[in-house]
């Protein structure tokens, strides 16, 4: 082994962290909420196992060393590193900033701290990038047979001086722990739906105070629904984490995981019911009283099944599902989603939720 091969060790948990912050960004700009347990964990890592742990391996030892084997410590490859470390060091200073006013200050633009995350995730993808492809290579043309032996007792005298204080095994768990919150993703889709329920609400108790009847608006708060649900929420659920509780034990006909089968059918058929009902509640009077205990009963039936699925279901997961269940699963959640947003249907679904929210 050598010692640009434990570096590039340490950078898969780096990046392990950085898909973990990636989610967040994206939870930020979904919802307008950002999770401050989350983010403040995050950025932990990054102050601690990757300014703290990592980056003095590189540049008091790696980079050291390169610039005794001839490369110029201000200008070129070695220059952009150092200057892009420093640069991670202002971003994270900025981002706990934001964090510490937003605590006394607050709340300030959400907006603000994910694209402030956003930009020093960008910066670590291609740092890491271009330090395996382009620095880790070159340095091992440079070093010689001698140096990597040294590099390398230096590299485990820091090791064991970081295993004798428990921190490899502290971050190592952290970034893992981070990485397998696979129910955040629904949950992040509960407060989107969430918001549209509301916007249900309204939409109705306007048309109840005596204002004009939207049928495009019902039809588009109902057909949020129908396709949201469909194609971005529901197949997480039915296709990757009950299987996954099922397969560890949990029976998928009885107890909770039947329950919440049950109410996802009677979900479905209160929408199509209200929305069989939609032409006929535009002239009034007995049909639109229907079409509105319809969408009431729906609105209450959907708060109450999210609810059960975030106090019952999703607490239930880490206890049943193991570490790898978990990762693999996380794994699974951000490649649907990633997917999703190649095919832009979840922005088409969160710009349509963000727009009915705020009519």
């Amino acid at each position: 082994m050598r010692p640009t091969d434990i570096l590039a060790r340490e950078h898969a948990l780096v990046m392990l962290v950085t898909r973990v912050a990636e989610q967040e960004v994206r939870y930020m700009r979904d919802t307008g909420e950002y999770r401050t347990d989350e983010v403040r964990e995050v950025v932990d890592f990054f102050e601690l196992f990757t300014e703290a742990c990592h980056d003095p391996k590189e540049e008091r030892i790696l980079f050291a060393r390169l610039v005794e084997r001839g490369l110029d410590a201000k200008v070129g490859v070695l220059g952009q590193f150092y200057r892009e470390h420093a640069e991670f060091t202002q971003r994270l200073h900025d981002i706990a900033d934001w964090l510490r006013r937003d605590r006394k200050e607050g709340p300030l633009d959400v907006a603000e701290l994910a694209d402030k995350l956003d930009g020093y995730l960008l910066l670590m993808r291609s740092h890491v990038g271009r330090e395996e492809e382009l620095l880790y290579t070159l340095a091992n043309g440079l070093l010689t047979d001698d140096d990597q032996e040294e590099l390398l007792r230096m590299f485990a005298a820091v090791d064991e001086t970081e295993a004798s204080e428990g921190l490899q095994e502290r971050y190592s768990e952290i970034a893992h722990l981070l990485m397998s919150r696979p129910t955040e993703t629904l949950q992040k889709e509960h407060k989107i739906c969430l918001s549209v329920l509301e916007a249900m609400e309204r939409e109705i108790g306007r048309v109840e105070a005596g204002d004009l009847f939207g049928a495009e608006t019902f039809a588009k708060l109902i057909g949020f629904f129908h396709s949201y649900m469909v194609e971005c929420h529901e197949p997480k659920e039915a296709s990757l984490l009950i299987p996954k509780l099922v397969q560890r034990g949990i029976s998928g006909d009885e107890g909770i995981l039947a329950d919440l089968k049950g109410e996802h059918t009677e979900l479905v058929h209160r929408l199509s019911s209200a929305e069989a009902e939609l032409d006929a509640a535009a002239s009034g009077g007995k049909a639109r009283a229907a079409f509105f205990a319809d969408l009431r009963s729906y609105i209450e039936g959907m708060r109450t099944h999210m609810r059960a699925e975030d106090e019952l279901l999703f607490p239930l997961v880490p206890q049943v599902l193991t570490q790898r269940d978990l990762e693999e699963l996380a794994r699974a959640f951000e490649s649907v989603e990633s997917q999703e947003i190649i095919d832009g249907v979840h922005d088409k679904y969160v710009d349509l939720a963000r727009r009915l929210a705020i009519s």
